[in-house]
């Protein structure tokens, strides 16, 4: 029971380094979108929301299979879920009420909430160290004025705060199942 409980609360890393890249990606792209003129700059966002749809769709259906359940993994659950619901929120009001200019700088907020909390939970220096990046890259992006550049503050943001995480989290898990 004891192992059980120890190995619950592991992470592989994976998940942040999925959301990392796709959001660095989608990141960057916008930036080049913007640069060159396109008509629709925010076709990588368009698209990776509908990754995300069946991402999420698909963790849903693997959650549900799973037989042992923790009462970590029902908080997490839980935390998981108002994530979601802030995320959904944001995106709705980045498109009718506050633009993306500040609406970006919210999305930063949340997942830097999201990686205290997670990085709490684990014990993660490095999830607790990228939130601080992400609440600092959001509070950048408030203060900056061209989205243009904001796109640029996520995209490090990101790089900094989830992708390097996930890749030191990676090799934790890695080095703990050998």
């Amino acid at each position: 029971m004891i192992n059980q409980a120890k190995n619950n609360i592991t992470d592989s890393g994976l998940s942040w380094l999925l959301w990392g890249v796709m959001l660095f990606l989608t990141s960057i792209s916008t930036y080049i979108f913007i640069d060159i003129g396109a008509d629709n700059i925010f076709l990588g966002w368009n698209i990776f929301g509908i990754i995300t749809i069946v991402l999420l769709s698909y963790e849903m259906l693997m959650h549900k299979k799973k037989t042992v359940r923790t009462y970590v993994d029902d908080l997490l659950r839980l935390v998981d879920i108002g994530f979601i619901i802030c995320l959904f929120i944001v995106i709705f009001a980045i498109n009718i009420a506050v633009g993306p200019n500040a609406g970006f700088g919210f999305l930063l907020m949340i997942f830097a909430f999201l990686m205290l909390i997670k990085g709490g939970v684990i014990k993660s220096k490095a999830l607790m160290i990228g939130a601080a990046v992400n609440w600092t890259g959001a509070i950048a992006i408030f203060i900056n004025k061209e989205f243009r550049y904001d796109m640029l503050i996520m995209a490090a943001a990101v790089l900094i705060g989830y992708i390097i995480p996930g890749l030191i989290l990676r090799a934790q898990y890695k080095k703990q199942i050998r």
